[in-house]
């Protein structure tokens, strides 16, 4: 029998990731993921498992920990799992919680020789005063990043393990955000409402902005001197390595998007992606601090974890919102409140997104899947359909420049 749609991906995903090509990979295990509980075969803590190496490989510590730590939902006895939590808070500078989830690897798998050489070389990195080290080599598991942002002589200023006072800062900077672009939904008058819009915008480019200083460290001379040669064409892969997991990082693209949002007109749609993605890293901020103090755990579990556990819808309807703001704004440009620079700027930014993003991919996926159910129906003028093809096409290849392999 000809595998199902679910295992199909994966095993386009494996042999992906044996070649190297791990965005492809990512790519093939989201559908895989996606359609498993349709058609498919594998486990899903597999799925979430082999997933979170890919994003490691890409040095996208985050999403690789998200993975991690829904593979253990999955199945809290996979040791694998606790085996790439590890990876991932290693590859994000929190050595004592990555040594402790090899430790949780090892009660479950005692002898596997991966999992001590993780555990090993996390009380090394933590013995060492929080200096980056590299993760244990492993066949089956992955090496967190050593290349800081900054540069390489400055380990702890990339350190992604936030002080304890920036966590609370950027926490209440995510609260201040959501908050005013709650005010705004309910205010009346136009000069607050555009001056709530703008401080819930100016809110969350700040924490976008400490977060992404904070995880990557701030640019040094030698991050310029890596630009420049990468600008002509001079630099090597290794040396552009920190500069990528930068460019790939969600907050960046925020960073990004929070000030063009200032030559717009006020509109809750606009804010919907900050308002998400700030309610979802606050929630998992919130969490984090909370565990710190064990009279904060019930006010945890009352808010934040109810936040947290809905972590994958949230990033959907993140996606969703990403697709709604290029058609507005598209539908726009035959209005008064057309806005030409805001759609050049955005689309830009959404190219990269639907490049390294699964959730936005999935988006754009789904909403191409509706639109072609309408123009390419069996009921649609042949005209039609071609006309709309050779448009989707264009728009394909404009979305996605890069080349087919």
């Amino acid at each position: 029998a000809m595998p199902s749609t679910a295992d199909q991906a994966k095993l386009d995903a494996d042999a992906a990731f044996k070649a190297g090509e791990y965005q492809k990979a990512v790519d093939f295990y989201t559908t895989a993921i996606t359609e498993n509980a349709k058609n498919g075969t594998n486990p899903k803590h597999v799925l979430l498992s082999n997933r979170s190496a890919c994003f490691a490989k890409l040095n996208q510590w985050d999403k690789a920990l998200d993975d991690a730590k829904n593979c253990i939902i999955a199945n809290s006895s996979f040791a694998k799992g606790f085996s790439r939590k590890g990876a991932a808070l290693h590859g994000k500078g929190d050595y004592a919680g990555a040594a402790q989830a090899y430790q949780r690897a090892l009660d479950l798998e005692a002898n596997n020789e991966v999992f001590k050489k993780g555990l090993e070389a996390a009380k090394a990195a933590q013995g060492s005063g929080g200096a980056r080290s590299s993760a244990p080599p492993s066949s089956s598991s992955y090496r967190p990043s050593s290349t800081p942002f900054a540069s390489s002589s400055s380990s702890s200023a990339s350190s992604a393990k936030f002080p304890l006072y920036l966590d609370v800062f950027i926490l209440l900077a995510q609260i201040f955000a959501v908050v005013h672009a709650i005010m705004f939904v309910f205010t009346s008058d136009p000069h607050q409402s555009r001056f709530l819009f703008l401080r819930a915008a100016a809110a969350a480019c700040v924490s976008y902005f400490l977060t992404a200083v904070g995880r990557h460290g701030v640019p040094s001379m030698g991050t310029f001197s890596v630009m420049y040669k990468a600008f002509r064409g001079t630099a090597t892969q290794a040396d552009t390595k920190g500069i990528l997991a930068f460019a790939q990082d969600d907050n960046t693209h925020y960073i990004f998007y929070c000030p063009i949002l200032l030559s717009c007109n006020p509109s809750l749609v606009l804010l919907m992606p900050i308002v998400l993605s700030s309610a979802l890293t606050a929630s998992q901020r919130g969490k984090r601090l909370c565990e710190r103090l064990p009279a904060a755990q019930k006010l945890s579990a009352m808010t934040f974890d109810k936040i947290a556990a809905r972590e994958a819808q949230l990033k959907a309807m993140c996606g969703n919102a990403e697709v709604l703001i290029l058609i507005m704004m598209i539908i726009e440009l035959f209005t008064p409140r057309r806005n030409l620079l805001f759609l050049i700027l955005y689309f830009q930014l959404i190219r990269v997104r639907m490049l390294i993003n699964p959730e936005s991919k999935a988006a754009w996926a789904g909403a191409a899947a509706k639109v072609d159910s309408v123009f390419l129906h069996a009921r649609s003028p042949p005209m039609v359909q071609s006309m709309y093809r050779k448009a989707r096409d264009f728009i394909g290849r404009q979305m996605n420049p890069m080349p087919q392999s």
